[in-house]
């Protein structure tokens, strides 16, 4: 648990760096933390089948995470995604956000960001703060959902409430008014 815990911080910091104020641009995905995933592997992976196999999500997560860096067995990122999913179906938060994360970025899986999108919302209905932010990603950008701007700062605002900063700066700018065109200097 206390790795996952650590997981939980790595993929948060991501939220955290800084990006030029005023952009229009999408803050960053917290799949950009894919070190602090790798320290997940199965020191094991014969014992994290067997016990994947009997029901526990965890070690298919971290079977998952060692298919996926190729770690302790050859690299295979489609078998590394159905186990993240599998884990998901198990209620595991951090597999639904690597299993989106795959699907998103076409990671041994045809990209697919709407099939990435639910499981962001898996993750974040499983109270997994980095599901938040992503899934607020992409109702920002309207990526495998449609745009909704009140709906990603909603969803900024979780992830704000979990201790992301940088979605505290998204969950304000998704909710503040929009600039009229005769003050923001589009008007001739």
């Amino acid at each position: 648990m206390m790795l996952v815990s650590a997981l939980a911080c790595l993929l948060l910091a991501a939220c955290n760096r800084a990006r030029s104020s005023g952009s229009e641009e999408a803050a960053p995905s917290s799949s950009v933390i894919s070190l602090g995933v790798e320290l997940g592997a199965c020191p094991n992976v014969e014992a994290c089948e067997r016990e994947c196999d009997a029901g526990s999500a965890d070690r298919c997560r971290r079977l998952a995470m060692s298919y996926a860096f190729g770690k302790g067995v050859d690299k295979n990122e489609a078998h590394a995604t159905e186990l993240y999913a599998h884990a998901c179906d198990m209620r595991d938060p951090s597999a639904c956000l690597f299993a989106g994360q795959m699907s998103e970025f076409a990671h041994g899986v045809p990209k697919d960001d709407a099939k990435a999108a639910r499981f962001y919302e898996r993750s974040c209905d499983l109270q997994w703060a980095a599901g938040c932010y992503n899934l607020a990603i992409m109702y920002e950008r309207g990526t495998g959902v449609p745009a909704d701007r009140a709906k990603a700062g909603d969803l900024y605002q979780m992830a704000c409430t979990a201790g992301a900063k940088q979605a505290c700066d998204k969950a304000a700018e998704m909710h503040a008014p929009p600039t009229p065109p005769f003050l923001d200097g589009s008007l001739p």
